[in-house]
């Protein structure tokens, strides 16, 4: 998040929020003890599509935005897909 410009103060909060995160699973007629989280974004946070759009930002800036390239990279919500065109493999 720093690489595009993010104050350091915003990143270390972010990154606060997502220390000491515990959780409990829950279906049916299991329940279980609450354990640690140790990666990945809370689901249904609103945080966690940005939080996505900024780590993947660089994969989707690979691709060379020169339409005459054969190169495209989308990406939305959580997924990411890169293509490329050329004569070859090797291209």
């Amino acid at each position: 998040m720093r690489n595009v410009g993010i104050p350091r103060e915003y990143v270390d909060w972010y990154g606060r929020r997502l220390e000491s995160r515990k959780t409990v699973l829950v279906f049916d007629d299991f329940h279980s003890e609450e354990f640690n989280v140790a990666d990945g974004v809370d689901q249904g946070c609103p945080l966690s599509p940005l939080g996505f759009l900024f780590y993947n930002s660089g994969l989707l800036r690979v691709a060379n935005p020169n339409s005459r390239s054969g190169e495209i990279s989308l990406g939305f919500i959580d997924d990411v897909a890169l293509g490329a065109r050329g004569q070859s493999y090797e291209e």
